[in-house]
Formats: C-alpha cells, sequence, structure tokens
C-alpha cells in the first residue's frame, strides 16, 4: 500500500519509532511510504522557526524521509492539510499517515484510507479488503 505521510506522522516517527510495522505488514502487505515535498518545505519552516528540541526533530524527520522513504514531487502547496486531501480523493490508491485530528475527520469524511499512532500502535481506517 502506497502511504503519503504528512508532517505531524513524521515528527511522530522520530519521537516514537514505529515498532508493529513488521506485524503490520504481514497483515496487510508491504507499506510503501511517500513524501510530498511540500512536507518537506513545511519541516523546514518548523526546522527554522521552532526552539531547539523542535528544530531538531524537524531536522532529522526531513533526514530521514530523504534516506528511507520516496520523495514526491507533485507541486508546490499553500495550505498542505488541504492538498494532501485534494491529491489523494484524485488519486485513490493512496493511503494517508497523519496524527492530525482535523485532516483524519476529513479524510475518513473522504473515505480514504488512514494510518495513525495511538499508544504505540498503528490505527488503519477505512481499508477495505478484497476477497
Amino acid at each position: 500500500m502506497d502511504v503519503i505521510c504528512d508532517t505531524s506522522f513524521l515528527i511522530a516517527l522520530v519521537s516514537n519509532p514505529i515498532k508493529c510495522l513488521d506485524k503490520v505488514e504481514s497483515e496487510i502487505g508491504k507499506l510503501r511510504f511517500k513524501v510530498p515535498s511540500f512536507v518537506l518545505d513545511e519541516l523546514n519552516s518548523v526546522e527554522r522557526k521552532s526552539g531547539p528540541k523542535k528544530s531538531m526533530i524537524a531536522n532529522t524527520a526531513i533526514r530521514i524521509s530523504k534516506l528511507k522513504f520516496e520523495i514526491m514531487d507533485i507541486g508546490k502547496s499553500k495550505n498542505v492539510d488541504n492538498d494532501i486531501l485534494n491529491y489523494v480523493t484524485r488519486n485513490r490508491k493512496f493511503a494517508v499517515a497523519t496524527l492530525d485530528g482535523m485532516l483524519l475527520n476529513r479524510l475518513r469524511t473522504a473515505d480514504v484510507t488512514t494510518i495513525t499512532l495511538s499508544k504505540n500502535k498503528m490505527i488503519i481506517a477505512n481499508r477495505y479488503f478484497e476477497g
């Protein structure tokens, strides 16, 4: 499954790496994390404008994204959440990984598969299995 990561998810990954990823992938298949370039732009902004701790977390999220995930150039963004929602509703093959409650609600309403983290668990919603 192709999964677009937003800023909140990438920051959470730095703070709390996913421990159950192998188990999740054995259940639903390989997760291919992708990061829109405008999410990296938002992380760069967080790095520049935040205090030392949050700047370091944003910098680490940028480095991990570039090393481990595919970077997608899907244009510039004025509103990252709106642009992620618009992109995935036009390209239904993507799920979205986020911890942003408002974005989660909007994605779920649009019937987009979402991935979020809670208490060291990965929660997948709006996932339909064929068979």
